[in-house]
């Protein structure tokens, strides 16, 4: 189980992390994007940040989960 939950946070890192360059470079060539635009409709409302933040989190989560499970299989 705890390979699943690694190999799906470590996936969905990946996404975040490319989909904050794409934000990146679009915030960097001054270019609205639709896919990146808020609930309200206010362009630039989802930025690189929230996506760097969803990398963070999920890297950690990996990072986690590695190591619950090393201590699981040492601790037997």
């Amino acid at each position: 189980m705890e390979k699943h939950i690694m190999r799906l946070s470590y996936s969905l890192c990946l996404l975040c992390a490319v989909l904050a360059v794409i934000a990146r470079v679009l915030a960097a060539l001054n270019l609205p994007s639709a896919l990146f635009t808020g609930v309200s409709g206010n362009p630039g409302a989802i930025g690189y940040h929230s996506f760097m933040d969803g990398v963070i989190l999920f890297f950690m989560t990996t990072v986690a989960t590695a190591g619950f499970a090393w201590v699981k299989k040492n601790a037997s």
